[in-house]
């Protein structure tokens, strides 16, 4: 996770405007998001772990690729894994994302949920693994997709699971600087007959394994998704672990975001006393946790069972 910006709060006053369009608000869907497996969402985060740094263009990222690959195509989705070459402050370097599509009960418009699998290349730290920044989100995205397929329940809008490489800038956020693989799969699905204006919202799921849960979720998210989410928090008794900042944060769901996609970053930026855990040796999985990782994939699939058309 990268960089964070101060910008404008967001206001109470879309919860009314958000009924029309989130069932969870409103109560009108009546068949059940299902519930995911913390305990299994650990295990996967703790299989991406064990294959080491996984800066972008190195051998372990392209491991992790495969990994990721192969546990959604075993789920009988459709995956395609998009390599291309980026110029960057360390030179031209190879980039992949994986995207893996869920059918939804209506067509149509769609869902990203997406999460990055890259971590920091810190020379001080060669050996970061990020357990919480990078692997928790990657464990529980395909953790919420085993659940999915599990239950035998369509979504009610088709997603598309965005696993992005890229995220971490090498020196400082700019155009060849970071959130390489959003703003490759804008691109994509924006040459895709224009796909990307059938992009009803973008939900982020970045450090979410904390621990000490404590879901901070910035000012430069879609209020009405906000709103959303926290009922569907409020729902499953978990409110209290999640809360509205007003700082913006500068992370995957910007490039959605900045091509008027509602986009909403579920991420939990108080990562030890003083976010002190955060791009350093002590993102360790001992740091995480299956009960965090649940109450927020059960919050988030509890949202994007709650978005309509």
């Amino acid at each position: 996770m990268g960089y964070r910006g101060m910008i404008v709060g967001m206001a109470f006053s879309a919860v009314l405007a958000a009924c029309a369009l989130f069932a969870v608000s409103c109560g009108s869907d009546r068949i059940p998001s299902p519930s995911v497996d913390g305990g299994r969402a650990f295990e996967l985060a703790k299989e991406v772990v064990e294959i080491g740094p996984k800066p972008s263009g190195s051998e372990s990222a392209r491991k992790t690729v495969e990994f990721i690959a192969g546990k959604l195509r075993s789920l009988g989705l459709d995956v395609v894994v998009d390599e291309w070459r980026e110029i960057t402050p360390n030179g031209m370097t190879t980039f992949r994302n994986v995207v893996a599509d869920i059918p939804g009960r209506s067509g149509g418009k769609y869902i990203v949920v997406g999460c990055h699998y890259d971590t920091k290349r810190l020379l001080m730290t060669p050996d970061f693994v990020g357990a919480n920044d990078g692997a928790s989100g990657v464990g529980l995205l395909i953790a919420m997709a085993e659940a999915i397929q599990a239950s035998g329940v369509k979504p009610p809008l088709p997603l598309k699971l965005a696993f992005f490489d890229g995220e971490e800038c090498l020196d400082s956020y700019s155009e060849h600087d970071g959130l390489h693989g959003s703003k490759r799969l804008c691109v994509e699905l924006s040459k895709a007959g224009g796909g990307l204006e059938k992009c009803r919202a973008m939900i982020l799921l970045d450090m979410v394994g904390d621990k000490d849960l404590s879901v901070t979720i910035p000012g430069n998210s879609d209020r009405k998704l906000v709103d959303a989410l926290l009922s569907a928090a409020r729902a499953r008794g978990t409110e209290r672990y999640f809360e509205r900042t007003d700082r913006g944060v500068l992370d995957d769901h910007v490039p959605f975001h900045k091509r008027g996609v509602p986009s909403l970053d579920i991420i939990d930026f108080n990562f030890g006393p003083g976010n002190r855990y955060w791009h350093t040796g002590e993102d360790t999985l001992d740091k995480i946790s299956p009960e965090s990782l649940r109450i927020v994939g059960d919050a988030a699939l509890g949202l994007i069972w709650s978005v309509r058309p």
